[in-house]
């Protein structure tokens, strides 16, 4: 039975890996080689998939071979996985973190915003939320980064929840505001701009509330104790899973992507013909 259970998570995880792999490369790959998606919100959504590809493509292959061949719980190759993991989770949601407050500072100032953030400012903030996630990747795989992390991911998460009510109420103002505007020269573009910008923050808070759900089993147990033990029989898979389902969603909810996509299938197979 133990062997059947074993085998039954390595599969599903090998098929996770392998399309999680194939999603992330995908948004990674036409982000890059379109321009005009390169801006704003998009440029922390390549971060974001690029965390998704690294988690899919290293971090649960890694697991696969350790739930089917790593035997003794105080491996090197297990602790290497834990390290790996931990940052590219974390590196998942830091990015989150800062498709959030990009949010908040469009929601705060939707008529002259952002969209125009420069290549620059959002190179140097996704460069922070990487050096972060690998401090804080390594600095949890250590026993006294064990004793905090359930804390600290919990603060994360009543933040994150408290982040998103407030932006949603904030939403709710901005439409109270134009609407009291109705007479004004500007009022479609305003009505324009804060219908874009909430279906922006629609999609971030779906991408967190499925981050949420994975992530949040991990708190628990962690503050049960024994969490690496629990990661490693099972609850990795649920951690990965978030990889996967990120740019599916980001694909679903983004018709620009998606519009660009389909025009790159075409090129490509008028190409082959």
């Amino acid at each position: 039975m133990q062997n059947r259970r074993i085998i039954a998570l390595a599969v599903l995880n090998t098929v996770l890996s392998i399309f999680g792999t194939v999603v992330n490369s995908l948004v990674v790959l036409v982000i890059l080689t379109n321009k005009n998606l390169q801006k704003g919100l998009n440029l922390l959504i390549l971060s974001l998939a690029t965390a998704g590809l690294l988690t899919c493509a290293i971090a649960q292959p890694m697991y696969v071979h350790a739930i089917l061949y790593c035997t003794d719980e105080a491996s090197m190759f297990q602790e290497a996985l834990i390290v790996v993991a931990l940052i590219t989770l974390h590196a998942l949601t830091l990015n989150l973190v800062a498709i959030t407050i990009h949010r908040w500072k469009a929601l705060s100032r939707p008529f002259t915003h952002l969209l125009l953030v420069s290549k620059k400012h959002a190179s140097l903030a996704i460069g922070g939320v990487w050096i972060v996630s690998i401090l804080m990747g390594v600095f949890f795989a250590t026993k006294p980064g064990k004793l905090v992390a359930a804390y600290v991911h919990l603060a994360m998460t009543l933040a994150w929840i408290g982040g998103y009510i407030r932006l949603f109420c904030l939403v709710k103002k901005q439409r109270s505001k134009i609407a009291s505007l109705e007479c004004s020269p500007t009022a479609q573009f305003q009505k324009a701009s804060i219908k874009f910008e909430n279906e922006a923050l629609k999609t971030s808070a779906i991408l967190v509330g499925l981050s949420l759900l994975c992530f949040f089993p991990d708190i628990i147990f962690d503050f049960m104790g024994h969490v690496d033990e629990i990661r490693m029989a099972w609850e990795f898979t649920v951690l990965f899973l978030n990889s996967s389902l990120n740019p599916c969603v980001f694909i679903w909810r983004s018709h620009q992507f998606r519009e660009v996509l389909a025009k790159n299938v075409r090129h490509v197979w008028r190409g082959r013909k």
